[in-house]
């Protein structure tokens, strides 16, 4: 198969690390090794389609792409495992995107034609495709819930029916490595105005708890998330408080875009209620921009692929030039 205007994903076969398989993204989507169903379900229920055994399996894509090793329970490097799409073809990398899935999500999901056929991300051959775009999609450890499942999570949860951090020590966790991969990236990028975070759900406010206390210090472009909110103190992300005041105060970094879609009619996985509540800490933040929806609750399915290309169309809209052989479309003479 030729290769074609788009983004190679390499990883080990399962059970081959020696070996690469390799994904190659088409007009029609990615032709993938392996695929996994996305299954949607309430907190406190199990997740049918994976679990830790199976995540400690999956691979991890090396920052270069050069090679590849196990994911392992102990990470020497301390890294969270993850799935980067980096341009092909010479399409240069104008910007990066590093983002965070929701619970019991997977950063592969977002690779995964099963959900992305209805799903225009813009590291996907399509309409919302931008050639110039690198994205780093970090998988969550599998972490115990104090109602006894072990799920794909950033931090553990104080209960079944509550937002807040129960244990300290996860989300200290998801903070140093999430700083790892965004300290990377800048580097790799060579300039922080042109990494930008974001996620959804409870990604969304993982991301968000991260970028408040280290925007300004990498000087990142800025943040796009869904159906999450705002981190505080109060609802257990030490320090994050006193993070937003800073951001404030640092007049370049607070003009920096920070979009939050929320979804007004979600009353039970992240309440309206707490959303509202927590917004009302950031208003007057000049580059803060709240988008309201309704209609889909908490699963607002492809709103969040067409939220962050309208992000991305709005404050990096150079990497979705790329370079043609114009000779090729020629009239004939």
């Amino acid at each position: 198969v030729p290769p074609l205007q788009g983004h190679a994903i390499q990883r080990p076969l399962q059970g081959w690390p020696s070996l690469r398989g390799a994904a190659i993204w088409g007009t029609a989507g990615a032709a993938c090794f392996t695929s996994k169903q996305r299954v949607k379900v309430k907190r406190g229920q199990r997740c049918v389609s994976g679990g830790a055994e199976e995540a400690q399996k999956r691979s991890r894509v090396d920052a270069e792409g050069s090679g590849e090793e196990e994911a392992t329970d102990d990470d020497e490097e301390g890294l969270l495992e993850s799935f980067s799409v980096s341009p092909q073809n010479e399409n240069p990398h104008l910007a990066t995107l590093v983002y965070l899935h929701g619970f019991e999500g997977d950063g592969e999901n977002y690779l995964d034609l099963t959900y992305c056929d209805d799903f225009p991300v813009p590291w996907r051959l399509g309409d919302a495709y931008a050639p110039g775009l690198r994205t780093v999609l970090p998988n969550a450890p599998y972490l115990q819930q104090p109602w006894g499942e072990e799920s794909a999570s950033w931090y553990v949860y104080t209960d079944a029916d509550s937002n807040s951090v129960g244990d300290l020590a996860t989300l200290e966790a998801m903070r140093d490595r999430l700083t790892e991969i965004l300290e990377a990236e800048v580097e790799r990028m060579g300039d922080g105005r042109r990494v930008f975070l974001g996620g959804s759900s409870q990604g969304c406010t993982a991301a968000l708890d991260v970028y408040l206390r280290e925007g300004a210090r990498l000087g990142l472009g800025g943040f796009v998330g869904s159906i999450g909110f705002l981190p505080s103190d109060a609802e257990g992300f030490p320090e994050s408080d006193l993070a937003l005041n800073t951001l404030r105060k640092h007049e370049e970094q607070a003009r920096r875009p920070i979009w939050l879609q929320c979804a007004t009619d979600d009353e039970w996985e992240v309440p309206w209620t707490l959303v509202e509540k927590s917004l009302e800490r950031c208003r007057g933040l000049p580059g803060l921009r709240v988008e309201e929806v309704s209609g889909r609750g908490h699963a607002i399915e492809e709103w969040e692929a067409e939220w962050i290309s309208e992000f991305l169309w709005t404050h990096a809209s150079d990497i979705y030039s790329e370079d043609l052989d114009w000779d090729e479309f020629s009239e004939e003479e």
